[in-house]
């Protein structure tokens, strides 16, 4: 994760290892933005944001309010945890930039094995994002990207001249599927924003509390799946929110105190 504070508003970066998609680019999973209300981290003298390195978490804190960020060690689980005195109204934006197919910029062909030369129309297909009701929860957003059969690969055994042994070639990026989903306790889906960020246009999924809480918790699984075989990526994620796992038991109880 990249952690920051902009404008009062909370972002981070969502990724892991191995994301690679058909140009061979390491992938992030998307940004969240988390919003609450009344507006604490703006034009506040007291603002603080540590790593707790020993303890292995972010936290972002000022006045009574404070925000917890840490990992699971056994699972691809991110826990976001709000806590403060008084009850805060809170906001989740899901945003992705790659909403829609996206072509390789100039200069961007460094990030990938295309490097300086990336074919004429060379571009990076759309992310798979979808909001559904779940056993986990009413609203729950599912996001995903998926490499075509066509990838970076197959233009390399092209131009090594390697076309009649390419059969005999493990093929690491064709089908590659990685993604994740967003969870939370008395999340409710309100609606997509666009906007622009950085110079890129990106589409947000917009979420709200169902009511003020002083603590709150949310969950964001980011799933893997080497597997060619598989469609999507959600076998891997329900494994993190299953009825039985400790991580949706945890949600659970934290999101009913306060």
């Amino acid at each position: 994760m990249n952690i920051w504070v902009e404008d009062g508003d909370v972002m981070f970066y969502v990724s892991r290892s191995g994301t690679f998609d058909e140009n061979n680019c390491l992938l992030k999973q998307g940004r969240i933005r988390l919003r609450l209300s009344p507006i604490l981290f703006k034009d506040t003298k007291d603002f603080r944001q540590e790593l707790k390195l020993k303890d292995g978490y972010v936290e972002i804190a000022a006045g009574n309010t404070q925000i917890q960020f840490w990992v699971d060690v056994f699972h691809p689980i991110i826990h976001v945890e709000v806590t403060n005195t008084q009850a805060l109204q809170t906001e989740v934006f899901y945003e992705n930039w790659r909403y829609q197919e996206r072509s390789v910029r100039k200069g961007e062909g460094q990030q990938c094995s295309y490097k300086w030369a990336p074919p004429k129309g060379s571009v990076t297909a759309a992310d798979f994002i979808s909001l559904g009701k779940t056993n986990h929860s009413a609203n729950q957003l599912l996001f995903y990207h998926r490499n075509p059969e066509q990838t970076v690969f197959d233009a390399v055994v092209a131009q090594q001249g390697m076309d009649e042994v390419k059969s005999e070639m493990m093929n690491p990026l064709k089908n590659q599927t990685f993604g994740g989903t967003l969870f939370g306790e008395n999340l409710e889906f309100i609606g997509t924003t666009d906007g622009v960020y950085a110079g890129t246009d990106y589409r947000a999924w917009k979420f709200r509390s169902s009511k003020a809480s002083r603590k709150r918790t949310f969950l964001y699984c980011i799933a893997y799946s080497p597997n060619r075989n598989n469609r999507t990526v959600g076998a891997g994620t329900a494994n993190c929110f299953a009825k039985n796992s400790p991580a949706r038991q945890n949600l659970i109880e934290d999101s009913h105190t306060g």
